[in-house]
């Protein structure tokens, strides 16, 4: 019997050593009983460092506020259970490096003396990984929103604050939004109706124009997006708007401008076209020397000359006046 019980402890032993996690156990008084390789390998404290001892606590959190705050957070917990889990907390490593740890325990009985076991899960990866994520969606420059199964949003970007007026506080974990941004319900149904046909045939959709009524009572114009993510039958919805308000204004100027050049410019092009085919006519009928027609060639390209200057300095104040108008317009008034 007593070889079996010491195979299995050598066998214990090895797994406790060879786990990925870091694993202290604690007997009387906090002190660190065992200390496995993770341990080691996560703080940069040996097994000879931190065995018997309990100093090693303020070596992990040597700021004493924080180590305050996180053993006010222990107790706290304690007086309702005696163990501990997914608590996260900040250690400060032997080589002065930052970790971000996830710690569970548990409270066992051996030999009559109570043990602790303190398992410690490195996730700085993880939390710096999440960190950048957050970063890129905060700092986009267009709505994006998450929605859960039920349809509840789950991330709304600083973006999103910006263009709605509406705060993460006041949306996150609900559904009420979409009523707020489109308070109309004849068009907040045609909405839905159009999106409903759309995603019959695809389980997203692609640059939805949708006009949508801010906190301030403002309208803005946005181009949707929407992806659908997630995994075995849990499903959650990108939704990315573009505001393109300023770009539909610019739009809107630049057909207004167009108009009203095609109208300036009909009535002295219809004069220099008559001019030319009546001169033609009357050169035809002998009752133009040749000196009197190039009088006239040469003044109706003067006037064909203010005209493209007209629609040059045209061109320049639209594009000066309206740089959000879409590259492809810019070019052509440029050239």
């Amino acid at each position: 019997m007593d070889g079996t019980n010491d195979k299995k402890s050598c066998i214990e032993a090895d797994i406790l050593d060879n786990a990925l996690v870091m694993i202290a156990i604690l007997g009387e008084k906090g002190r660190i009983i065992s200390w496995n390789h993770a341990a080691e390998t996560i703080t940069g404290y040996s097994q000879n460092d931190v065995i018997g001892s309990d100093t090693i606590w303020k070596k992990l959190y040597p700021d004493k506020d924080y180590r305050t705050i996180v053993t006010g957070r222990i107790a706290g917990i304690l007086k309702t259970k005696n163990y501990f889990e997914n608590l996260e907390t900040m250690i400060r490593t032997r080589y002065g490096e930052s970790r971000t740890i996830l710690w569970n325990t548990k409270i066992i009985r051996e030999s009559g003396l109570y043990r602790t076991i303190s398992v410690g899960m490195d996730v700085t990866a993880e939390r710096e990984g999440q960190v950048f994520r957050e970063s890129i969606i905060d700092n986009a420059y267009v709505l994006i929103a998450v929605l859960d199964p039920k349809g509840q949003i789950q991330v709304w970007n600083k973006a999103a604050e910006m263009i709605t007026g509406y705060s993460s506080d006041e949306v996150i974990g609900r559904r009420d939004i979409w009523k707020k941004l489109y308070p109309d319900a004849e068009y907040r149904r045609s909405l839905t109706d159009k999106i409903s046909r759309i995603i019959a045939g695809q389980n997203y959709f692609e640059n939805l124009e949708t006009t949508i009524l801010t906190k301030t009572g403002e309208r803005r114009i946005l181009s949707w997006n929407t992806r659908q993510i997630g995994a075995n039958g849990v499903y959650h919805e990108i939704a990315i708007g573009r505001d393109i308000t300023e770009q539909r204004k610019a739009e809107e100027a630049l057909v207004a401008y167009m108009t009203e050049m095609t109208m300036r410019l009909k009535q002295p092009v219809g004069i220099i076209s008559s001019t030319l085919l009546e001169s033609a006519q009357l050169f035809k009928d002998g009752m133009l020397s040749h000196d009197e027609i190039i009088l006239v060639f040469e003044g109706q390209a003067r006037n064909a000359a203010q005209i493209e200057a007209n629609i040059q300095e045209f061109q320049t104040a639209i594009v000066e006046k309206n740089r959000s108008i879409p590259e492809a317009y810019q070019k052509f008034l440029e050239g």
